[in-house]
């Protein structure tokens, strides 16, 4: 057996490992582990965190910016400790390039850990943790986080040039972990939309107020005025952070498309394809909410042209659910049909 055929082989028994539906949780653990250490401990401390900040929520019921003061905390565990686990499963499959990742996955973790503590710390102290610029202290944690920032985004980008080496014989799941990263970047992307000045602080340095807050995820208004239930999302402006939240975790829908087509024992094709169908989708929704966001109108209160995109979204996702189906199936029987020319052959 040559180099290739081994290292196909290897990637080959991961996927199956990862894909066994009899799979313990602790095995499941154990083998996110081997995959990346640190980025696993940075999942399992995030578990932690969620659970502080559940308590926090629950003896503290004081408020920063108009939402309980442990909410930030919370929405920041969990959605950190789903990307840990998510990049660690990812890293899992890599074979050509796993050492490397392996060792990009350090510094994301670290980067990671770093911006939870200051998350946590700033809530301690009860205050905002992002475009603070009200003291010295303030401003020099929000630098670091900036910093942190660009080292998850360099980080992920090396990632994904990583599975964009790769040649995996499930073509279905390197096309889910590529597409996902691509839109997880899209969504870090919007970051910097929020660290920009408002038109409202701009207004307030030009009359000599000064700018004790740099950026905001809110757009039309100030951070801290009514939220959705939960997400704590502007109900009565648009909210970037949608978007954001659209881009970011679009690799776990992407990774379920997956799972779940490979549990359901699709050909490959169809389970490529689908993957395909989920990404242009999610692009298309992710689109929309970042342009009604940019617009300044409240997710739940569109106008008539985000409510024309959204229809447009929807007849396109079903189109393309079926195409991906359709092409699918047609593949799967022009299969059968050239296996049974060459039986008529040979015979």
């Amino acid at each position: 057996m040559d180099g290739k055929s081994a290292m196909d082989t290897a990637f080959e028994n991961r996927l199956e490992h990862a894909a066994d539906a009899g799979v313990t949780w602790p095995a499941l653990l154990h083998e996110l582990n081997q995959s990346s250490q640190w980025l696993t401990v940075t999942g399992i401390l995030m578990l932690a965190d969620i659970v502080l900040s559940i308590v926090g929520l629950i003896v503290d019921p004081s408020t920063v910016s108009g939402a309980p003061t442990w909410m930030k905390p919370l929405k920041f565990a969990i959605s950190t400790s789903l990307f840990s686990f998510t990049l660690a499963f990812m890293i899992g499959q890599l074979v050509r390039t796993r050492r490397f990742a392996s060792i990009v996955g350090r510094f994301m973790a670290t980067t990671l850990i770093l911006e939870i503590v200051l998350i946590d710390l700033q809530a301690a102290r009860h205050t905002v943790s992002h475009f603070n610029n009200t003291t010295l202290f303030d401003r020099s944690v929000y630098a670091v986080m900036g910093m942190g920032i660009f080292v998850l985004l360099l980080t992920t980008v090396l990632i994904f040039v990583a599975t964009c080496l790769e040649h995996p014989q499930d073509r279905s799941l390197g096309w889910a972990m590529r597409l996902g990263l691509a839109l997880s970047l899209a969504g870090m992307g919007t970051g910097v939309l929020m660290t920009l000045p408002s038109p409202q602080q701009l207004q307030a340095a030009e009359q000599g107020k000064g700018m004790p807050r740099v950026g905001a995820h809110t757009v039309g208004a100030v951070d801290g005025g009514p939220g959705m239930p939960v997400t704590g999302w502007s109900a009565d402006h648009g909210d970037l952070r949608i978007a954001h939240f659209a881009g970011l975790h679009a690799m776990q829908l992407l990774l379920l498309g997956w799972w779940l087509a490979r549990r359901a024992g699709w050909p490959e094709t169809r389970q490529t394809r689908l993957i395909w169908a989920i990404s242009a989708s999610v692009t298309g929704a992710f689109a929309i909410v970042l342009a009604q966001a940019l617009r300044g109108q409240p997710f739940l209160r569109p106008d008539s042209t985000i409510l024309l995109s959204w229809a447009a979204w929807l007849a396109a996702t079903a189109i393309l659910l079926t195409w991906a189906a359709r092409n699918a199936k047609t593949a799967v029987l022009r299969q059968i049909n050239d296996s049974r020319q060459i039986e008529r052959t040979q015979q």
